[in-house]
């Protein structure tokens, strides 16, 4: 093997290794933002969940809806059991 041909494979070997490292740094640093942008978006949807249930009154429309439900589901389970186990129609 010449010596030009001995260099020129130390060159391109030294090249790959250092664009491999680059390639890494970069793809280290890509990760973590979009580890960043997703917990952005879990606070954002927790916020709006939090929002939605709690709202800014006494009772918000999320908890009247819940609360409204749940009556109902007592009321036909209390029937039911009040009727011996007959399922309601």
């Amino acid at each position: 093997m010449s010596m030009i041909q001995r260099m020129t494979q130390l060159i391109q070997r030294g090249h790959a290794e250092a664009s491999a490292t680059i390639n890494t740094a970069a793809s280290r640093r890509q990760r973590g933002a979009s580890a960043i942008e997703y917990v952005i978006i879990a606070a954002v949807i927790a916020f709006a969940i939090f929002a939605a249930a709690f709202g800014t009154g006494e009772e918000s429309a999320l908890t009247s809806a819940f609360e409204s439900f749940f009556t109902q589901l007592t009321s036909i389970v209390n029937t039911a059991a009040e009727d011996g186990g007959a399922t309601p129609e």
